[in-house]
């Protein structure tokens, strides 16, 4: 028989044994290959004090996990360990893990199998800092050139009712302001509904759609036909007037302005921008929300100003002829920006069918000046066209020096591959991972400013660099992946490892050349200077 004070050690010993329970979920894992780190997603019913947790399992035996970093955000808590393998590089994706938890009131053991999708761990800075960035970002796209074409519209309309009343120039940008906020509330619905359907997101993934393309390229057509003088507003309502009438001067139109003064933004990026969406997109659903409301009130600060202080507009030139000249302009700028949405239609139906379809609108253009405004027109046109073609040229030859290198890239490109990325690292070579899209107008302007000029084109081309790139131009889910492994939801992003820097050094959103030589020089070893 057993005695009765050993019968009461065991029970005892039995109650401190950790038990399967419904206490703690292990709601998302993720293993970084890379990075030798893997990140666990706990959640319980009640706020985590002192918590302890402890991997192990039968398929991780030769694996050895550090002490990990916590993070704990109310009732979740984010474990990061780095693991380590006495044979070599580890690798437990797939694998089934134990993970047993203990804190002041919870004791239990639960399994789950290792997942290779990442996991964004919101920023130590909190909600009130992203808000922050959020419009400092939503400001400085302003004047990204995205949004250019749609200003200027915008600008238009300002001078041609100048002599409107205070209360009209105030509903006015009232209206382009809830264009604006509307356009990212629109976002963040789809966002939301694509990370609730499990979907990968990310900052400018509809370009990854043809028919938003093709959509934005008609939308812009139009409003360049309408400013062209192309487009007679007094025809039957249809959708097509419907959408030149509103582009002009009512309230709907500034509403109509503002928000695809949005949608153009979007293949932007910008300093802040990227922290913010980062954030956004990790946190939950109302703090999604919250971010990119203020991102549109960022992005509206300068009509907020104009609605507070309506008399600026009296600042602009009073309207007269020459307003005629200024829609010119306004609507060659917005026709450009349609043939550069539909130039992103080639990786969907081929360059020969994108160069025909352009060619089809500039010859339908053409015509419709010919019919509109006469022969003259056209001649002037064409003279125009073949004048700043020439003008581009002699500039070009004139300011040679300056552009070091020729606007060529001749450099040698791997496709991303992040697994292969260590061994090259242990090789002594250091590699420079370039993630961008073809709809991405800052990623071109950090390649033909930055990438494609001396230093930065001679220093990629040694032979101990490593030039991969990442394209995000149509969905991919392993560049998807790559970039939310650091907290990335975006491009452009450049990032360049090295020996002396294994783990990588995050470049800044806006390229320069000093950023690159320094990384590059700082992550090899090699001495600046």
């Amino acid at each position: 028989m057993l005695d009765s004070d050993a019968a009461y050690l065991f029970g005892q010993g039995m109650s401190l044994t950790p038990k399967k329970s419904e206490q703690v979920q292990v709601s998302e894992s993720y293993w970084n290959q890379q990075a030798q780190t893997l990140t666990l997603k706990l959640t319980t019913d009640s706020a985590w004090n002192k918590p302890f947790i402890l991997v192990d399992g039968n398929e991780v035996a030769d694996e050895f996990f550090s002490q990990p970093k916590l993070k704990m955000d109310g009732q979740t808590l984010y474990a990061t360990y780095q693991v380590s393998n006495w044979l070599g590089e580890a690798d437990i994706s797939d694998k089934t893990i134990r993970v047993t938890v203990s804190d002041e009131l919870i004791l239990t053991e639960t399994s789950t199998t290792v997942s290779t999708t990442p996991i964004s761990i919101p920023s130590e800075g909190g909600l009130i800092w992203m808000l922050g960035f959020a419009l400092l970002g939503g400001l400085i796209l302003n004047v990204m050139p995205c949004v250019l074409p749609v200003l200027g519209m915008k600008l238009n309309s300002i001078i041609v009712g100048a002599n409107q009343s205070a209360k009209q120039v105030r509903l006015s940008f009232l209206a382009s302001t809830a264009g604006i906020i509307t356009s990212f509330l629109i976002l963040a619905g789809a966002l939301s509904t694509l990370k609730m359907a499990g979907h990968m997101v990310g900052w400018g993934i509809q370009f990854q759609s043809s028919g938003f393309i093709i959509f934005m390229a008609v939308v812009t057509l139009l409003f360049a036909a309408n400013l062209l003088g192309l487009f007679n507003i007094q025809l039957p309502s249809s959708m097509n007037t419907w959408l030149a009438t509103k582009g002009d001067h009512s309230y709907g139109g500034h509403f109509i302005q503002g928000m695809f003064a949005t949608l153009l933004a979007t293949p932007c990026s910008a300093p802040f921008l990227g922290t913010a969406v980062a954030y956004a997109l990790g946190a939950s659903y109302g703090e999604l929300w919250l971010i990119f409301v203020a991102l549109g009130i960022g992005m509206s600060l300068p009509w907020i100003l104009f609605t507070i202080f309506p008399s600026l507009v009296k600042a602009f030139p009073r309207p007269g002829p020459w307003m005629n000249k200024l829609k010119v302009v306004f609507g060659a700028m917005m026709l450009l920006t349609s043939l550069w949405l539909t130039s992103l239609l080639s990786v969907f139906i081929g360059k020969p069918a994108t160069v025909a379809i352009i060619g089809i609108i500039l010859l339908t253009v053409f015509i419709l000046v010919g019919k509109t405004f006469g022969k003259k027109a056209v001649i002037l046109m064409s003279g125009f066209s073949v004048f700043a073609l020439g003008g581009g040229l002699i500039i070009g030859s004139i300011t040679a020096d300056s552009w070091s290198t020729p606007i060529v890239d001749n450099l040698h490109w791997q496709r991303l591959d992040a697994n292969s990325i260590p061994a090259l690292v242990a090789d002594g070579k250091t590699v420079f991972v370039d993630v961008t899209a073809d709809w991405c107008i800052t990623c071109k302007a950090n390649k033909i400013g930055v990438v494609l000029q001396e230093p930065v084109y001679s220093e990629l081309q040694q032979s101990n660099v490593v030039t991969m790139r990442g394209d995000w131009t149509t969905p991919s889910d392993s560049v998807t992946k790559y970039l939310q492994s650091y907290g990335r939801y975006g491009v452009p992003f450049n990032i360049v490892y090295g020996p002396n820097h294994p783990e990588g050094i995050p470049l800044p959103v806006i390229l320069t050349s000093e950023s690159i030589t320094q990384a590059l020089n700082a992550a090899s070893g090699t001495p600046n200077g």
